[in-house]
């Protein structure tokens, strides 16, 4: 049909042309880029660029945190600790005798940074190359790992996915020292058969105020001001930066693969990026913000039957269950009947004091989070534009007259509390309150628990007898075997990487009501412990699992318990990056080794 004869609508500009879609050689040769960047490839290099003081070990720390958690392997390789680390050992072997502490833990200052100091030059060049060949061996063990694939926590699990990501960590603050990276990275002649992507992460920031506030942080925890005072520490620091301003290029040449985040992601900008970066870190990097917020984890409430259980797995009957499990029609029926049954789906008196009690203690929190921002302006439903945003005023004031009471909240106010459920009619229970508060509560079937499939209602002994080699497969590795016709803990991963982003892009008080299985697996996320090992982490009955963030990355987490449960916890920890251990309060119990259990 010619052009002149074809129809012309206004239905056009409704669905747009039902032309075939056709390869042209412009086409062709636009897709090209993201053919090859969406290519499959076991190894990827994650270049940081930036000043310092802009953030960028705290993005690599997310990132290694994310990354780890999804089931990626990654590892940061810093170069600013290998720097440390020679520098020491130059001191140790040219000055013995004046071997003081900053010498120990290799402080340089700020004329060691100079470009016209050449013996500093040639050393931060040395360690810069040093740091990259420990990273490319890293990521070449994955070819002598003959399928199974070991993570920096010590771990080796087949399920683990067969691809490394490395993170250079570095100012790589010049054109120059941006291409020595790709040549020695991507080159056929040097990485022949080994090939590998190189992704550059900018850092910018030109927000004076935060960067006023970056530079406090960095003077008081980076070893290179041990033993100084705050002024001359300061002063050192930004004789430092001026001195990387002088030589400093940012990222211009758009051939490379490259994101720069602004202000800490108050703005992104992308460039050739596809694949698995795009699905993966761009949402992330979006999301990770330095605000404080608390992050609330909790179970739903114990239901009427008396029967304590997040899914069909395990059942406890309580003495005052209304189910008698001795009468004959109870004992006629299936025993997956029976399971579903006893779950029951409405709170009991226990479940419903919980409920109560969680309400009181949730107002109480959000007064004292509205107490530290005194006055605040924020979005419970995020929108896509700031234009097109309304925003909400919080006034609450310790000098309200009603400031001691709940009803504090005038009603027309909105409560600043993002809530997250299942879909499970106990999870929705658990926070639906009778109150005039307006409260968001968003159900998402992202958080309902392991789905059995075919051993839906089962029990452990049930499944042993009825599929012995099964149960002898979850048993070796119950993160990773998959119920038949339904999930393992793994694939639970995937569809809570959604619900991850969400939580860490909020920045008012967020509760999440959901299952066993799923909170173990968003508790090793902000614990940052191995996730193939969560089926072990304790998750109590009426108990809130509270995580605040800290400066470091990581964060920080207590637990309260209500309705006369025992503590089965962890105590407070003050690590600043990562809670990678914790201490027990009680004894510990058995558990388990799947599933939503007691």
């Amino acid at each position: 049909m010619t052009n002149a004869a074809m129809p012309r609508t206004s239905a056009y500009y409704v669905a747009g042309s039902t032309e075939l879609a056709t390869e042209t050689p412009l086409t062709l040769k636009k897709l090209e880029a993201r053919r090859i960047l969406t290519k499959t490839s076991t190894r990827l290099v994650i270049a940081l660029v930036g000043l310092p003081a802009r953030g960028k070990s705290f993005v690599a720390r997310k990132m290694d945190h994310y990354l780890n958690w999804s089931g990626v392997q990654c590892k940061i390789f810093n170069v600013g600790s290998y720097r440390r680390q020679a520098y020491a050992n130059l001191h140790k072997s040219t000055s013995p005798n004046a071997y003081s502490e900053r010498d120990q833990k290799g402080a340089c200052d700020a004329d060691f940074f100079d470009a016209n100091n050449k013996a500093a030059t040639t050393l931060r060049e040395q360690v810069a190359e040093m740091a990259l060949r420990d990273m490319l061996r890293w990521l070449d063990e994955v070819e002598d790992d003959d399928g199974d694939y070991s993570n920096h926590y010590g771990n080796t699990n087949s399920y683990r996915q067969n691809e490394r990501i490395a993170i250079f960590d570095a100012t790589n603050s010049t054109n120059k020292r941006r291409q020595w990276i790709l040549e020695e990275c991507t080159s056929p002649q040097k990485r022949q058969g080994k090939t590998t992507g190189v992704v550059f992460v900018e850092s910018i920031c030109d927000d004076k105020e935060l960067l006023m506030e970056n530079y406090n942080f960095k003077v008081s925890n980076s070893p290179d001001f041990e033993g100084m005072t705050f002024e001359a520490s300061m002063e050192d620091l930004m004789k430092r930066v001026r001195k990387y301003e002088e030589q400093y290029e940012t990222i211009t040449d758009d051939s490379l693969s490259y994101i720069k985040v602004f202000n800490l992601s108050t703005k992104l900008l992308v460039n050739h990026i596809y694949g698995r970066i795009a699905k993966y870190l761009v949402p992330a990097l979006m999301a990770w913000h330095i605000g404080s917020r608390p992050i609330y984890l909790v179970r739903p409430g114990e239901t009427e039957s008396g029967i304590s259980t997040d899914g069909e797995d395990y059942v406890y009957h309580r003495s005052n269950s209304s189910i008698d499990t001795k009468d004959p029609q109870y004992l006629d029926m299936s025993t997956r009947t029976r399971k579903r049954i006893m779950r029951g789906d409405t709170l009991g008196p226990t479940g419903k004091k919980f409920k109560a009690e969680l309400l009181e203690f949730l107002i109480d929190e959000v007064k004292n989070f509205l107490l530290r921002r005194a006055s605040v302006q924020d979005q419970i439903d995020t929108g896509t534009s700031i234009s097109g945003i309304e925003k909400v005023r919080y006034n609450y004031s310790p000098d309200d007259s009603n400031a001691s009471e709940p009803e504090g909240f005038v009603d027309s106010w909105s409560f600043p509390l993002r809530v997250l459920t299942s879909t499970m009619p106990r999870a929705l229970d658990t926070v639906r309150w009778n109150d005039t508060r307006n409260i968001s509560i968003t159900q998402m079937s992202n958080l309902n628990p392991l789905d059995k499939g075919d051993y839906v209602g089962m029990e452990l002994e049930e499944i042993a007898e009825i599929n012995p080699k099964f149960y002898q497969r979850l048993e070796a590795d119950p993160y990773g075997t998959r119920f038949p016709g339904g999930e393992c803990y793994s694939d639970l991963i995937r569809r809570l990487a959604t619900i991850v982003i969400d939580m860490e892009q909020q920045v008012i008080p967020t509760l999440v009501v959901s299952h066993v299985s799923i909170l173990q697996c968003l508790m090793a996320y902000f614990r940052n412990t191995p996730v193939e090992s969560c089926m072990s982490i304790e998750v109590p009955m009426h108990t809130v699992i509270k995580f605040e963030p800290v400066r470091g990355g990581g964060f920080r987490e207590t637990q309260h318990s209500f309705c006369g449960e025992p503590f089965l916890g962890r105590k407070e920890s003050d690590d600043s990056n990562s809670l990678r251990t914790h201490q027990r309060n009680g004894s510990a119990r058995s558990l388990p080794i799947w599933g939503d259990h007691i």
